[in-house]
Protein backbone atom coordinates (compact mmCIF):
# COMPACT_ATOMS: atom_id res chain seq x y z
CA UNK A 1 0.00 0.00 0.00
CA UNK A 2 0.96 3.26 -1.15
CA UNK A 3 1.44 6.05 1.79
CA UNK A 4 1.51 9.15 -0.41
CA UNK A 5 -0.91 11.83 0.03
CA UNK A 6 -3.76 12.02 -1.85
CA UNK A 7 -3.66 14.92 -4.04
CA UNK A 8 -6.83 17.46 -3.93
CA UNK A 9 -8.12 19.25 -6.61
CA UNK A 10 -7.57 22.33 -7.19
CA UNK A 11 -10.59 24.63 -6.00
CA UNK A 12 -9.90 27.35 -8.85
CA UNK A 13 -9.84 24.93 -11.53
CA UNK A 14 -13.16 23.09 -10.13
CA UNK A 15 -14.49 26.60 -10.77
CA UNK A 16 -13.16 26.96 -14.05
CA UNK A 17 -14.91 23.73 -14.98
CA UNK A 18 -18.20 24.80 -13.88
CA UNK A 19 -18.27 27.53 -15.33
CA UNK A 20 -17.79 26.14 -19.02
CA UNK A 21 -20.73 23.64 -18.02
CA UNK A 22 -23.11 26.50 -16.99
CA UNK A 23 -22.47 28.38 -19.80
CA UNK A 24 -22.99 25.53 -22.21
CA UNK A 25 -26.57 24.75 -19.73
CA UNK A 26 -27.45 28.19 -20.87
CA UNK A 27 -26.48 27.92 -24.38
CA UNK A 28 -28.78 24.84 -24.90
CA UNK A 29 -31.60 26.19 -23.40
CA UNK A 30 -31.17 29.51 -25.36
CA UNK A 31 -30.79 27.39 -28.37
CA UNK A 32 -33.57 25.32 -27.80
CA UNK A 33 -36.02 28.06 -26.40
CA UNK A 34 -35.40 30.16 -30.29
CA UNK A 35 -36.36 26.75 -31.98
CA UNK A 36 -39.82 26.72 -30.10
CA UNK A 37 -40.50 30.35 -30.68
CA UNK A 38 -39.64 30.14 -34.65
CA UNK A 39 -41.40 26.53 -34.96
CA UNK A 40 -45.18 27.19 -35.69
CA UNK A 41 -46.51 23.85 -33.97
CA UNK A 42 -49.45 25.02 -31.15
CA UNK A 43 -49.31 22.21 -28.80
CA UNK A 44 -45.28 23.71 -28.18
CA UNK A 45 -46.57 27.08 -27.59
CA UNK A 46 -49.08 25.36 -25.11
CA UNK A 47 -46.87 23.56 -23.62
CA UNK A 48 -43.86 26.59 -22.89
CA UNK A 49 -46.66 28.46 -21.77
CA UNK A 50 -48.90 26.73 -19.89
CA UNK A 51 -50.33 27.29 -15.98
CA UNK A 52 -51.30 24.60 -14.09
CA UNK A 53 -54.29 24.39 -12.21
CA UNK A 54 -54.41 23.49 -8.37
CA UNK A 55 -52.08 24.29 -5.28
CA UNK A 56 -48.84 24.21 -5.26
CA UNK A 57 -45.92 22.27 -3.18
CA UNK A 58 -45.38 23.95 0.18
CA UNK A 59 -41.30 25.26 -0.11
CA UNK A 60 -39.71 27.57 -2.39
CA UNK A 61 -41.52 28.48 -5.34
CA UNK A 62 -40.46 26.15 -8.42
CA UNK A 63 -38.13 27.94 -10.73
CA UNK A 64 -39.49 28.58 -13.74
CA UNK A 65 -38.11 27.96 -17.71
CA UNK A 66 -38.92 31.51 -18.26
CA UNK A 67 -37.87 32.83 -15.29
CA UNK A 68 -33.96 32.06 -16.64
CA UNK A 69 -34.61 33.08 -20.37
CA UNK A 70 -35.54 36.12 -19.20
CA UNK A 71 -32.54 36.82 -16.59
CA UNK A 72 -30.34 35.73 -19.03
CA UNK A 73 -31.21 37.58 -22.13
CA UNK A 74 -31.75 40.88 -19.85
CA UNK A 75 -35.66 40.54 -22.02
CA UNK A 76 -38.84 39.02 -21.49
CA UNK A 77 -39.80 35.95 -22.88
CA UNK A 78 -41.88 37.28 -25.65
CA UNK A 79 -39.55 39.64 -26.86
CA UNK A 80 -36.90 37.15 -26.91
CA UNK A 81 -39.89 35.37 -28.74
CA UNK A 82 -39.22 37.85 -31.36
CA UNK A 83 -35.70 38.18 -31.62
CA UNK A 84 -35.96 34.59 -32.01
CA UNK A 85 -37.42 35.00 -35.48
CA UNK A 86 -34.22 37.08 -36.69
CA UNK A 87 -32.11 34.47 -36.02
CA UNK A 88 -29.10 36.47 -36.49
CA UNK A 89 -29.53 39.21 -33.94
CA UNK A 90 -30.95 35.78 -31.59
CA UNK A 91 -27.87 34.33 -32.09
CA UNK A 92 -26.13 37.25 -30.98
CA UNK A 93 -28.15 37.23 -28.35
CA UNK A 94 -26.98 34.34 -27.18
CA UNK A 95 -23.53 34.60 -27.37
CA UNK A 96 -23.44 37.57 -25.56
CA UNK A 97 -25.43 35.82 -23.00
CA UNK A 98 -23.43 32.75 -22.21
CA UNK A 99 -19.72 34.56 -22.79
CA UNK A 100 -17.76 33.08 -20.12
CA UNK A 101 -17.38 36.71 -18.35
CA UNK A 102 -21.14 36.74 -17.76
CA UNK A 103 -20.95 32.85 -16.04
CA UNK A 104 -18.05 33.81 -14.08
CA UNK A 105 -18.97 36.64 -12.62
CA UNK A 106 -22.22 34.72 -10.91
Amino acid sequence: MDSKKKKHRNPKRVKRGQGWLLNNIKARKLVYFGHLKRHDSLEEHIILEARLEGKRRKGRPTRRWTEDIKEWLQISPTEGGREAQKREVFRRRVREATSTQTCMSE
